[in-house]
């Protein structure tokens, strides 16, 4: 006897949307199709999933969620996987935060932390590199291929450094995530702005910052020979300028961009103010419209939430002082909903597309396919069903503990309705049923 069947769901894949049903067995997926539910009717459990999609559990390989040096208290690895199975998300891959795991003993410690505490399979970058004098093998050994470094404060690594880090990251076999903003132009910027006003930061970060790292890093990892990946992409013209590298280098370079660089625009910030400080800073409506071409067009590779923690009280500081809050928004349990509502029920996106934009790519990306972002047989059993619904986004109805989202008010049309992982029914309706531990480390060399 099948341990679940999930019956007759809209089944999406890379090649399109099919009817058809589920049937998991010890954690993996046994079968997927329109015959399915014949065969295994009598499975334990059975989900009538009708009028709801099936996609493969999301694949999220940007967010911030674990720093005891950092975050406060409340705030830690349990209560943001919550929050990430909430929302749909299976499978993470984490980044660093203030504290820097660059040598192999940092990599353990935060990996055994995070696997007493994670409730969804998970895995870990390597960062912030600011020097080059890291033992790159040692690290990768622990169980990474992906180490991130920056052109920016407060992380700032020298060119030398971001080259010799390359160098030796490519001949590695593995890759270099960078955040691209010039750090001289973010300084000249900043140095003509005396005013503390939420608007202002968005001057003090300008899209020329974006463009010019962005350009430099691309002929950086060409010439030391190491893929890049491009963190969180937040204007169409950045997507253009890193598309050029995409079609010409002679290494692999990968685009990502994040929900909040779709959804929000600098008109939003009179509005919303310090609960839409983010690095970079969001862009013009024309550079936001650009950027959902760029999505939908195949420049930007993936996207990825950049889920970052912080309490509503810490945030509302910024309204009288907006250098006061950390940069950062929380969003990994709503970036779903929001690409549904707002990409695929508005004509933006295909269900095929988003497939591939935050299931599959990801997946390959973190070396994981198609073990996830897939729904393919013998695979784990890591599946979102997502319904539609007409509903308002609070910060009441989340998981999420900080007790504020950035989309608060805002008007969508779907749903995450149940999430499974590994087989196991982890969460529905975004109360979640998992307990902390039950993730596992994805060891990625």
């Amino acid at each position: 006897m099948t341990d679940r069947l999930i019956e007759d769901a809209r089944i999406v894949s890379a090649t399109g949307v099919r009817a058809g049903s589920i049937a998991i067995d010890d954690g993996q997926i046994r079968a997927v199709g329109p015959n399915v539910a014949s065969e295994y009717g009598d499975a334990t459990d059975v989900i009538d999933a009708a009028g709801k999609i099936a996609l493969p559990g999301i694949v999220d390989i940007h967010n911030h969620m674990h720093d005891q040096n950092l975050f406060p208290d409340g705030i830690d690895f349990a209560s943001q996987t919550a929050s990430a199975a909430a929302g749909g998300v299976t499978t993470v891959v984490e980044l660093p935060t203030q504290s820097p795991i660059t040598s192999p003993d940092a990599f353990r410690k935060k990996r055994d932390e995070c696997a007493e505490l994670a409730h969804i399979d998970f895995g870990l970058v390597a960062g912030n590199v600011e020097e080059a004098d890291i033992d790159v093998e040692a690290i990768m050994a622990e169980g990474t291929r992906d180490f991130k470094t920056f052109t920016a404060e407060p992380y700032l690594a020298s060119d030398e450094t971001i080259v010799s880090l390359m160098e030796a990251v490519g001949n590695a076999g593995g890759k270099v995530r960078v955040h691209c903003e010039t750090q001289g132009i973010l300084d000249h910027a900043r140095a003509s702005i005396d005013e503390t006003t939420p608007d202002v930061y968005m001057e003090s970060r300008p899209l020329e910052a974006e463009l010019d790292a962005i350009n430099r890093m691309g002929w950086f990892a060409e010439y030391a020979g190491c893929p890049l990946h491009v963190v969180h992409v937040s204007s169409g013209s950045g997507a253009r300028e890193g598309g050029r590298f995409k079609s010409r280098s002679n290494v692999p370079v990968t685009l990502e961009t994040c929900p909040h660089y779709l959804a929000f625009s600098t008109e939003d910030v009179e509005e919303k103010g310090p609960f839409l400080k983010v690095n970079p800073s969001l862009k013009s409506p024309a550079e936001v419209d650009r950027l959902w071409d760029a999505v939908r067009d195949g420049t930007i590779d993936l996207i990825a939430s950049e889920h970052f923690p912080t309490y509503r009280e810490d945030r509302e500081r910024g309204w009288e002082n907006i250098w006061e809050p950390y940069a950062g928004l929380p969003s990994i349990e709503t970036m779903l909903e929001f690409l549904v509502s707002a990409g695929v029920h508005e004509d933006r996106l295909s269900w095929t597309r988003l497939h591939e934009l935050v299931c599959s790519r990801p997946a390959r990306e973190a070396g994981i396919y198609p073990r996830k972002g897939s729904l393919q047989e013998g695979t784990d059993a890591d599946i979102v069903l997502v319904r539609e619904d007409q509903f308002t986004v609070s910060a009441d109805d989340l998981q999420y503990v900080g007790g504020w989202t950035p989309y608060e008010g805002r008007e969508w049309s779907a749903r995450v309705d149940t999430v499974i992982a590994n087989g196991d029914v982890i969460a529905s309706d975004h109360e979640v049923r998992s307990s902390p531990g039950r993730g596992e480390f994805l060891s990625r060399p």
